[in-house]
């Protein structure tokens, strides 16, 4: 597997691993909130922040990836797919490392991102890889984030929470 930087979103690629994806939701919660009509283009709020994509491939195929957002000294972690064909395979692990190593890379502070507490692989997977639960927003751009997932209605499947994996960056 490899990990390689991509141009831009694809919807037909990467759309394609989120609705994939999507389905194990589906199977632990029942109906999604975007099911209900809501438009796939507000799933992810426009933040007007510069945007990075990082994908997983098995040969040709992309099989994950990871969408991130420069939010001032932060990356932000936006989203992490991985095609259920390939779960439990090292493919979302191998994709946040390198989320990791591109902050460090970059001289990023932090990298945050939100996700469900309680969903086994949600919030228990980034604590098992160095991230923690900070109680506040770190910063507007967070705040932001919990009125957009008010407004999609993710809320109403249990409690979201801001995690953090502080980056060590060496400066000379």
């Amino acid at each position: 597997m490899q990990i390689e930087v991509a141009a831009r979103f694809d919807p037909a690629v990467h759309g394609e691993i989120e609705r994939a994806a999507d389905e194990l939701f589906r199977q632990y919660f029942g109906r999604l909130p975007w099911d209900e009509g809501a438009a796939e283009a507000a799933a992810v709020a426009e933040h007007g922040l510069r945007e990075r994509l990082l994908e997983a491939r098995a040969g040709s195929v992309v099989v994950g990836f990871a969408r991130l957002l420069e939010a001032g000294d932060t990356l932000h972690l936006e989203q992490l797919s991985v095609l259920p064909s390939h779960a439990r395979q090292g493919v979302g692990g191998a994709l946040l490392s390198a989320v990791l190593t591109e902050a460090s890379g970059s001289g990023f502070r932090a990298v945050t991102l939100r996700t469900f507490a309680d969903v086994p692989w949600n919030a228990p997977f980034y604590a098992g890889r160095g991230f923690r639960v900070v109680r506040e927003a770190p910063s507007a751009f967070h705040e932001g984030l919990v009125r957009t997932e008010r407004a999609l209605g993710l809320l109403q499947h249990g409690e979201r929470v801001h995690m953090l994996a502080d980056i060590s960056v060496s400066r000379e």
